[in-house]
């Protein structure tokens, strides 16, 4: 005879099934939020990171002296990095000319014996330097003066900043026609050596950007002028671009402290022919949602510190990561 299950029983059934629905619920409730919460700090940690990488592997390779900081691209409340922000409110951007590195870790040109050649030494031969610097002996049109930089291939530089460079100077060519050398240890004003103001060099004298070209082992004054009466350093650093990493509103939403919270690059330009971030640079985006991008130095070593955040976490709620690195 088949029994049936009392009232009892079922009343019991279905209070277990009632408690075992409620903690399984909030078990995969809290499975989903812990599952969501890991995917967008790994996708903010990823993106951070890598944004923080391309900054640190550019800013590592800058020029020393050049580093400035603005309000906002092209403004100009300049104000060198190491001393108080002297324009209103907080700095924006962060501008600095760096070093050709490609071309100093040489070229497919300049492959021999197994090693990759500099296509640029750093080195000037100060003996014969001071002699060919103050003898008007012209050896090309227009170009009177040059430098000698013993074991320097500009032909294989030239095409190495070809090769790099999409935005040249209206005018001036491209490669070699762009760049500037900087004499290691040449005492220099930010506000005037490097043409942040807009404004081109057009001398060799009391400046810290000279503009040169380039013809095989010779560094060929662009100014006009000569360097007749400047000091000749033994080392130089060779640059074709600046640097910009500027919190803007890039996108037009007005989102972020300010309304600003799109990190943007901008390279491929030459203060000293003149030309700006704002108006000649080559921007891309870098980094979106940007909560915090600040900056210090002390000494020669720049802090950054950059913090994201996630919108409409959750139902509504608000996620932030922040990281920071410092770079010599």
């Amino acid at each position: 005879m088949k029994r049936a299950f009392t009232l009892l029983e079922l009343v019991f059934v279905v209070v277990i099934i009632g408690l075992l629905a409620n903690f399984g619920t909030s078990l995969l409730m809290t499975t989903y939020t812990s599952f969501t919460a890991s995917t967008v700090n790994n996708r903010m940690q990823v993106n951070t990171d890598l944004t923080l990488k391309q900054i640190s592997n550019r800013l590592r390779y800058r020029v020393r002296g050049t580093t400035i900081q603005r309000s906002a691209v092209g403004a100009a409340d300049i104000t060198p990095i190491q001393v108080p922000f002297a324009g209103a409110g907080i700095p924006r951007d962060l501008e600095w000319i760096g070093i050709d590195v490609d071309g100093l870790l040489g070229s497919a040109g300049t492959f021999v014996n197994a090693w990759y050649q500099p296509t640029w030494s750093g080195f000037i031969n100060i003996g014969d330097a001071g002699a060919r610097a103050s003898n008007a002996q012209p050896i090309l049109p227009l170009r009177p003066y040059f430098l000698e930089s013993p074991g320097s291939n500009f032909a294989q530089a030239n095409t190495v900043i070809q090769a790099v460079n999409s935005n040249p100077v209206a005018g001036a060519g491209t490669g070699m026609a762009q760049a500037a050398i900087f004499f290691v240890g040449e005492n220099s004003n930010v506000f005037t050596g490097y043409g942040w103001q807009g404004a081109a060099i057009n001398t060799q004298f009391n400046v810290a950007a000279h503009p040169v070209a380039g013809a095989g082992t010779q560094l060929i004054d662009s100014t006009n002028t000569s360097f007749s009466g400047v000091d000749i350093y033994e080392r130089y650093e060779l640059s074709w671009t600046a640097y910009s990493i500027s919190l803007e509103d890039w996108d037009g939403d007005g989102q972020g402290p300010g309304g600003f919270d799109d990190l943007v690059l901008r390279y491929d330009y030459q203060p000293w022919n003149g030309q700006t971030a704002a108006a000649n640079g080559t921007a891309r985006l870098l980094l979106t949602n940007v909560d915090t991008w600040s900056f210090r130095a002390d000494g020669d070593v720049i802090g950054i510190t950059l913090c994201v955040n996630e919108d409409n976490f959750m139902n509504g709620g608000q996620y932030s990561l922040c990281e920071e690195i410092s770079i010599l």
